[in-house]
């Protein structure tokens, strides 16, 4: 079995298909109505030259008991579900963790997640945020309506407190 991870600032229409295409609301948060921002970077892990699992990250500055950290935003962790429980998702988290930390030198990493997938980003060095997060939405500043998870990235570490995302989530 082949294997290659792809990077790409723009997912082609066969990829988007392929990755988001083979079911309704897959991530499980259409019923929250909420406004999500793109990616600015998608890695796309190919098995035998077919995409099967995708993570995208963007650069982001978040506000920490009031004080800026600049974050990796992760999203779009998907695995179609033939090639799940492969390990693909968890090696291009893995890929992207290292980009955060080596290349993009961000002070964390920051994800959105169902609480059903809490104890798999544990497993991988991901922490649960204790504290409400404040996201922004068209309406106006919300508190996320599920879990937020940081992955402390570098030598300063994170600060735990109140986080303000000062944008839409990912």
């Amino acid at each position: 079995m082949a294997e290659e991870i792809r990077q790409t600032e723009v997912l082609t229409d066969e990829e988007k298909q392929r990755l988001f295409g083979w079911g309704e609301n897959i991530f499980g948060v259409v019923a929250l109505k909420l406004s999500w921002r793109p990616k600015d970077l998608h890695f796309v892990l190919y098995s035998d030259g077919e995409p099967v699992s995708h993570v995208g990250v963007l650069k982001h500055v978040v506000s920490v008991n009031g004080e800026p950290a600049t974050v990796g935003g992760v999203g779009g962790v998907v695995t179609v579900p033939e090639a799940q429980k492969k390990g693909f998702a968890r090696q291009l988290m893995r890929h992207a963790a290292k980009l955060l930390e080596q290349e993009w030198k961000m002070d964390a990493g920051l994800l959105f997640c169902l609480p059903k997938l809490l104890a798999y980003y544990e497993a991988l060095g991901w922490q649960e945020v204790e504290t409400s997060v404040l996201i922004e939405q068209p309406s106006g500043t919300i508190v996320s309506p599920v879990p937020v998870m940081v992955l402390p990235l570098g030598e300063a570490g994170w600060s735990s407190g109140s986080i303000e995302l000062r944008g839409l989530p990912w």
